[in-house]
Formats: C-alpha cells, sequence, structure tokens
C-alpha cells in the first residue's frame, strides 16, 4: 500500500473518495487495503473491533471531513461507509472550503460513473439522492439549498453501501 501525503482540501478528499465510490464492485472492495490503494490515504483500525476502520482529519478551522466504516454489528464485516464533512464548531460555518466539488459536482461524477440517479424523500429544506451501480448504492445528501443569496448546494456526506 502506498499512502500518500493527506489531502489538505475538500476538493482532493472529494475527489479520492468518488474514485474510492467507482472502484467498488462487492463489500470486498470496502476493506481497508483497497481503500488505502485506491485513495492513497492511511486507514487507521479500531483496536477492540478490526472491522471498523476509516481515515479522517481537518480541513479548516472549521470544518472537518471523516470516511469510516458502519459494520451492521460489532464483530461483522462491514457492508458500507460513511463519508461525512462536519462543522466542527457547530456554528453553521461558511460551506465555501468543503463545497469544490459542489453537490451537483459530485452527482455529476457518479452518473458519469455509471449510477443511476433517483430523488430521495427527505424533510423539508433538505435535499438527497440515492444512486445505484449494480450491488453498489451510495445515498448523498446535500447541505443548503440552491439560493445565489447563500451560495451553492454543498456535500454533507455520503452513505455508500454494497449489497453482495
Amino acid at each position: 500500500m502506498t499512502a500518500t501525503v493527506p489531502p489538505v482540501t475538500a476538493e482532493d478528499v472529494g475527489r479520492r473518495v468518488l474514485k474510492l465510490i467507482d472502484s467498488l464492485r462487492s463489500a470486498q472492495d470496502i476493506a481497508p487495503e483497497h481503500i488505502e490503494r485506491v485513495t492513497g490515504m492511511r486507514v487507521e483500525i479500531n483496536d477492540d473491533d478490526p472491522n471498523i476502520y476509516g481515515f479522517g482529519g481537518k480541513l479548516t478551522e472549521d470544518w472537518s471531513y471523516s470516511l469510516v466504516s458502519s459494520p451492521d454489528r460489532l464483530g461483522e464485516k462491514p457492508t458500507s461507509l460513511r463519508f461525512s464533512f462536519d462543522d466542527t464548531n457547530r456554528e453553521r460555518a461558511d460551506r465555501a472550503p468543503i463545497c469544490t466539488p459542489d453537490f451537483e459536482g459530485y452527482s455529476k461524477a457518479l452518473t458519469a460513473a455509471g449510477f443511476a440517479a433517483t430523488p430521495m424523500q427527505t424533510y423539508p429544506g433538505s435535499d438527497a439522492w440515492y444512486f445505484k451501480r449494480g450491488d453498489i448504492g451510495v445515498m448523498a445528501y446535500a447541505q443548503g439549498k440552491s439560493d445565489p443569496q447563500v451560495g451553492p448546494v454543498c456535500l454533507s456526506k455520503l452513505v455508500i453501501s454494497a449489497y453482495v
């Protein structure tokens, strides 16, 4: 495995995660070795449960990112990953540092990779889409709504699932 310098921008980490999603074909591809090989990011494994692993870091004073495995039960191999951008101050920080690519950029990248897109039912003021290709599904959640006064719609999180 060749680990590279951790990303310093949301654009870099986003492109790495999109590359990972494009490489997924089954639950076996959610393994830490595959994640490291495709993203170039060092994956840390939980000492108490080796099925919980991932990477993350700080992007700015107000924003961090993480990609973590999500097993259904302790001790079981995971079939999903969760990627998110998090406002570390919980004070509705300026979204500009996490908005490249914006939500539309993630959507276009997923559809270009062969994923079919379907809007998801969400609560008012929220936006989410479901993308599916073969046995891989991705739920994408937006942060913000389209409003030129406020700025572009940014990605909040992705839930990436393998169904076999």
